[in-house]
């Protein structure tokens, strides 16, 4: 008995072929991730040079870069704060959170920079805010910083290095020396000759309680400055002891 096929058979066929090409393809394809909730995403070698993405990190979406294996990435933080509500404040940790690291901070009115060490400020910073800007060193025992206020008053804070370990470059030299009684004047002797002219501005304080002198600066050089002093007319009374006080700046 013959059969018959219809005359488009070959066209059908032909289709038939397509969708079992396309459902295989299909079923070889994974699904789009265009939403990752949690987990993180590593691109690249996750033993060497790699990205990662992390949505819920330890302070907010995080992406770690890191550059070759066995050294600590850098990490760039978005965050919420309590200094900053409603908006997120870029943190650039360089780093181990746990032990010596730098930070750049980016926020609404404010740019910092500072050194860390586990979590903690250990080091030098910079602070540049809308109404005040500082910068200098702070660990919580020698911090020595300058600070700039948006009313137009600077402050330092801190200590200035004695002027006996400076080298001929300094800037300025500051510090105090003593002198025992009997004697009518001193020479302070900077600790090297100075690169430039200098600037002394020096004050005296009398080892007895009522002052009996006048005194003054009768000379100065790029390595030491005379400071003189005489019993007053009116008071007259023994040369006591003296000590001095001096800012000497280069000029």
């Amino acid at each position: 008995m013959p059969v018959g096929y219809p005359q488009d058979a070959l066209v059908r066929i032909e289709r038939l072929e397509k969708l079992v090409d396309q459902l295989y393809t299909a079923s070889q394809t994974r699904p789009a991730q265009d939403v990752i909730r949690s987990a993180a995403v590593t691109i690249g070698d996750p033993d060497g040079a790699h990205i990662k993405l992390i949505p819920m990190g330890d302070i907010g979406a995080e992406i770690h870069l890191t550059p070759a294996s066995g050294t600590n990435p850098t990490k760039l933080q978005a965050d919420t704060s309590a200094g900053y509500p409603g908006e997120a404040a870029l943190h650039i940790v360089s780093g181990d959170a746990g032990a010596v690291s730098s930070e750049l901070l980016l926020a609404s009115g404010q740019v910092s920079m500072r050194i860390l060490d586990g979590g903690g400020d250990a080091g030098g910073f910079a602070y540049w805010g809308s109404d005040r800007a500082r910068f200098g060193f702070i660990d919580g025992s020698n911090d020595n910083y300058f600070d700039f206020s948006g009313n137009g008053i600077s402050r330092h804070y801190g200590q200035w290095e004695d002027f006996g370990s400076l080298a001929s470059n300094a800037g300025v030299l500051s510090g105090s020396w003593t002198i025992a009684s009997g004697f009518v004047g001193a020479t302070v002797h900077y600790p090297s000759t100075m690169d430039s002219n200098m600037g002394p501005v020096a004050s005296l304080r009398d080892g007895a309680s009522n002052p009996n002198f006048y005194h003054c600066l009768t000379s100065s050089t790029t390595s030491s400055y005379d400071h003189d002093w005489s019993p007053s007319g009116g008071l007259g009374g023994p040369l006591t002891g003296k000590a001095g006080y001096f800012w000497s700046f280069r000029h």
